[in-house]
Order: structure tokens, then sequence, then C-alpha cells
């Protein structure tokens, strides 16, 4: 019997590519879809500040950041506060302030149910809840 050997057959190198490749296009998907998802989220958070604005509950936030990539959309409020004016349209004249003021405020919706907002709120000494009657 003869003995040879086959020389070991080259395999394309285009294979080891193809999961670096997915990982790449899905990332990139993945972030365009938290950047849409985001845009209409402000928009979505004015036009409720404005209806609410209208009923007489005023609601600011002197610094807002949005971050929490990639599964979960944090929104952190510094220097919170909230102005009832009045809850109807009619006691708008007769009703007097109330400003509750927040040191800072953070609601987090997660990526897999966004409908569900946690919200936290840390009380310190330094920056405590407080409200006036004008």
């Amino acid at each position: 019997m003869s003995d040879f050997s086959l020389a070991p057959r080259r395999r394309p190198l285009w294979r080891l590519f193809i999961m670096p490749v997915l990982i790449l296009v899905a990332a990139i998907a993945w972030s365009g879809f938290l950047v849409l998802c985001g845009v209409p989220g402000r928009c979505q958070s004015r036009r409720w500040r404005a209806q609410e604005a209208k009923s007489g509950r005023v609601y600011d936030c002197a610094k807002r950041s949005v971050a929490g990539f990639p599964f979960r959309l944090e929104v952190r409020c510094d220097g919170a506060s909230v102005s009832l004016v009045s809850q109807t349209a009619e006691q708008a004249a007769t009703q007097s302030l109330v400003t509750a003021r927040l040191g800072e405020i953070l609601v987090v919706a997660q990526i897999y149910d966004p409908k569900l907002l946690i919200a936290n709120s840390p009380l310190r000494q330094r920056s405590p809840i407080t409200a006036s009657l004008r």
C-alpha cells in the first residue's frame, strides 16, 4: 500500500466573520431603536406637561437628563417642582398656589415593559420635600 497524505483543505475565512458582523448589525439596530424611541418619548412628555399645565398642575425640572442604554430608559430630574394652581379651570381664580419642591427624582422604564414606570427619590437632609401655600 502506498502511503500518501492529502493536504489539509483550507476553510474559507468568511465564516469566521459571520457572527461578529451579525452582533454588530444587531447592536446598530438596537441603538437606532432606542434613539427613535427616545425622540417620541420626549415629545410625549412635553405634550403631557402642557396638558397638565392647562389643568392647573405645573411640573418643572431644573436639570433633566436621559440615560439607561441599552435595556432601560432613565430620566433623572434635579430640582423637580410641582405647582398646583387648581384642579379645575373654574377654581383657578379662587384657589391658592401650592408648590412642592424635590431635590432629585429618577423615573425608570424597562424596555421589556415600557408602561411600568418606577419612580425613586432619595430623601436626604440636604434636599427635603418642601411645600408652601401662597
